[in-house]
Formats: C-alpha cells, sequence, structure tokens
C-alpha cells in the first residue's frame, strides 16, 4: 500500500514538473512576441494647425414691433397688422418664406402702480410684443432692409448676426491644411532621423469649434432710421489643430 501511495506521488511530481516546463516555455515565447511587437510599434507623433480666414454668408435679423393701448383685442390687431406690413416688405425685399419665423408673441397689462391702496392695481392699457427672426442670404442686401424696417412698422431692433451657414465646410478645409502640414514636418523630421514614414495609427483633433457669431446691437433701430444702415459682416477664423502618429518602417 505505501508503494502504490510513493508511485502515485511520484507520477504527480513528474506531471507537476513538465506542466511547470510547459509553463515556463510559454512564457518565453510570449516575452518574444512582445519585444518583437513593440519593436514593430516605435512611432512618431507630430502636431499642426492651420486657419482659414472666411466671409459670413448669412446674416440673422431679430426685431420686434411693439404696440400699446387702452383695449387689449384692438392692441392685439394693431400689432397684427403692423407685422403682416413688415413680412410683406421683408418677402417683397427676397426673402424666403421659410426664413422668417416669430420667435416670441406677447400680450400683457400695464398696471397704475402709483395707487398703492388699491389691490390689485388698476389696469391702464395693454402691450403687445411680436418677435420675428429673419435670415437673409444676400448679404448686400442687409443694409437697406435694416433702415426700411422702422418705416414699415419695426420699433425694437435687437440685433443682426453674421455667420457662417456651413461652417463645416471651412472647418474641413483648415483640417485638411492641418494635417498636410503635420505630414510635411513628419517627413522632414523622419529623413533627418534616416528613418522612413509608415500609416497612420492615431489621429486626434482640436480647435477653437465653430466660428462666434458677430453681433450688432439694437443701436440700428435708431442709427438706421429712414435710410440705409452702414454694416459690414466682417470675417471670421477657424483654427484647427491635428496631432498624427505614424508608424517608422
Amino acid at each position: 500500500m505505501k508503494e502504490q501511495i510513493k508511485n502515485i506521488l511520484g507520477y504527480l511530481g513528474a506531471i507537476l514538473m513538465i506542466a511547470g516546463i510547459v509553463f515556463l516555455g510559454v512564457e518565453i515565447i510570449n516575452r518574444a512576441r512582445s519585444d518583437v511587437d513593440l519593436s514593430k510599434t516605435r512611432s512618431i507623433t507630430m502636431s499642426a494647425d492651420a486657419k482659414v480666414t472666411a466671409k459670413p454668408d448669412l446674416a440673422t435679423l431679430s426685431f420686434a414691433v411693439v404696440t400699446q393701448g387702452k383695449e387689449a383685442d384692438k392692441v392685439q390687431t394693431d400689432n397684427d397688422a403692423r407685422m403682416k406690413t413688415v413680412i410683406d416688405y421683408l418677402k417683397s425685399s427676397g426673402i424666403a418664406e421659410d426664413d422668417i419665423e416669430t420667435s416670441g408673441y406677447n400680450l400683457y397689462p400695464q398696471y397704475d402702480y402709483s395707487k398703492v391702496q388699491v389691490s390689485p392695481p388698476p389696469i391702464t392699457g395693454y402691450t403687445a410684443n411680436q418677435n420675428v427672426t429673419a435670415k437673409i442670404r444676400n448679404l448686400g442686401s442687409v443694409p437697406a432692409i435694416l433702415g426700411g424696417l422702422t418705416s414699415k412698422g419695426v420699433n425694437q431692433i435687437n440685433n443682426v448676426a453674421f455667420t457662417i451657414e456651413d461652417p463645416d465646410k471651412v472647418r474641413e478645409e483648415a483640417r485638411n491644411m492641418a494635417i498636410e502640414k503635420a505630414k510635411t514636418k513628419a517627413n522632414d523630421l523622419a529623413s533627418k532621423l534616416g528613418v522612413r514614414l509608415g500609416k497612420v495609427i492615431n489621429f486626434s483633433e482640436g480647435g477653437g469649434g465653430m466660428p462666434i457669431p458677430i453681433f450688432y446691437d439694437k443701436q440700428f433701430a435708431t442709427e438706421g432710421r429712414g435710410g440705409a444702415s452702414p454694416v459690414q459682416p466682417g470675417t471670421e477664423d477657424v483654427t484647427v489643430s491635428v496631432t498624427l502618429t505614424f508608424e517608422l518602417r
């Protein structure tokens, strides 16, 4: 019996020894493969940025017609009639109906707060406020349209914003320029180091985001009364930075 146990233990020991040798061999092979893989991932990283200056191609006007009176229904009717005249004027100026949008409509009472002993304070009248946003694609017509709005009944111009309607197109142009700059810099460095560039194995992009609209405030309502307003759309800068990692061959 003791002899059988001794034989079994001997077999187990031999099996464990063989398993250990196999495990050690696999580990050595894996490490060797790791070393080979690491040597294959030699790389060089290069960054570059590019800026594209573009002119806005879209103007967005925000304005309102404000009316007041003693009776709510008459104030509302008067406001609607004035705004209809304004919208007809915009359409006749070449602005598409889809580019004209009502962005706010309010009708609220006016109170006489001087009579503090009365609660609630008496209503002295009503105010209607209708806000509209219009997109102008022909920027050359912006000054004339601004100048004509007040003569058609607009008595509040909030702002004018000049933007690039498709900023992604401008950003793509800046991105392509930045990529070419990064490739050129990487090739120059690789040549000096005596190595050759392989494929791009990593790419990242950063930048200032979308162009910021150029705003002009409500002073147009007075400065442009009765004539064309001196409006200049200016230019916008779109900057993109890229980082490329190249495999070395």
